[in-house]
């Protein structure tokens, strides 16, 4: 599953110590990915949406971009081969990160990229990264990782969410007025309202593990993962609903467009609810574990798992559908 090897990493302790991002070329031998055909058929992570177009990224240092999400090109320069599990955009710039700690950003729309951060060392993912201005971002990930910058990812320095446990971080909600929400493992799982500073832990009714959030309109958030569970609050993180979702298939990502919430899970499972009424499920012809998806304007989503990119709803003869 994409999950676990979005998880495969070697457990250790790790002592949290304030830690300056590094230039690539003052500290760190760097090592590019390398430029290969099939890349856009490869196992890719995550998708956003970019100022220029669309940016996906995946193992071994993959970013592809495209200007309409059907023709999709390698990215020229990539300072890693680590695998990149999440990528950010924000207003001219992307921020990615992945596996080995790493973080890398891009300013020309996805197709060059500079080397942030790196420690190999920690033996720890970045699974997601949020900025709330050009300057002040988050970068959180497994084994209770969190990075803080305020200089738009020139340093990053440790923080902690919770010194009694250190599971993974999964995903940050960020409400924009200071609040933020963070979707955790084994039921772990934080809000905050002085954007990051301190936060505490809610209390979900099921404490498996939550592998994505997501932020409505109406001001509720959705957390989703483990066998299908998802969890409803509307009173940021008082009290919670878990909605039947009817479906056991585990559940990686989800997006939302004018008024339907799809959600993308393993095995080609696509689950959706129309103006929060139930859910309907769809087994999507490809088959593969998804791992991301995000809405385009037209109502169509793009989704983004092992073998590259596809599209919901499904259309006879379009490049991205396998």
């Amino acid at each position: 599953m994409l999950r676990k090897f979005r998880f495969a990493l070697t457990a250790g302790v790790f002592a949290l110590i304030a830690f300056q991002g590094l230039a690539a070329s003052e500290s760190l031998d760097v090592e590019y990915a390398q430029i290969l055909p099939l890349v856009p058929e490869s196992m890719l992570l995550d998708i956003t949406r970019a100022k220029r177009g669309f940016v996906a990224v995946g193992e071994r240092g993959h970013v592809i971009v495209s200007t309409d999400g059907k023709t999709w090109t390698q990215a020229d320069n990539v300072p890693t081969r680590a695998t990149l599990t999440t990528v950010f955009s924000l207003g001219d710039r992307l921020w990615a990160g992945g596996h080995d700690a790493t973080i890398i950003t891009s300013g020309d729309g996805g197709k060059n990229w500079t080397l942030q951060f790196q420690d190999p060392d920690r033996q720890q993912a970045i699974m997601d990264i949020r900025f709330f201005n050009e300057n002040d971002g988050f970068a959180i990930g497994s084994y209770g990782l969190i990075l803080v910058t305020q200089d738009a990812g020139q340093t990053w320095e440790d923080t902690v969410v919770d010194e009694e446990n250190e599971f993974h971080l999964n995903s940050m909600v960020d409400f924009g007025d200071g609040r933020l929400m963070i979707a955790g493992e084994a039921g772990y799982s934080y809000r905050s309202f002085d954007q990051g500073a301190t936060w505490e832990p809610m209390d979900l009714p099921y404490q498996g593990s939550m592998w994505g959030a997501i932020r409505l309109p109406d001001d509720c958030v959705v957390f989703y993962g483990l066998r299908g569970h998802i969890q409803q609050s509307c009173d940021f993180g008082e009290t919670w609903e878990e909605l039947p979702s009817g479906v056991q298939s585990s559940l990686s990502s989800a997006a939302f467009h004018d008024g339907l919430l799809v959600f993308a899970g393993n095995s080609g499972r696509i689950l959706t609810r129309d103006d929060g009424g139930s859910f309907t499920s769809y087994d999507h012809s490809s088959g593969v574990d998804f791992s991301s998806v995000i809405a385009l304007d037209d109502g169509r989503f793009l989704l983004v798992g092992e073998d590259g990119v596809y599209q919901f709803p499904e259309e006879e003869g379009d490049g991205n559908d396998r």
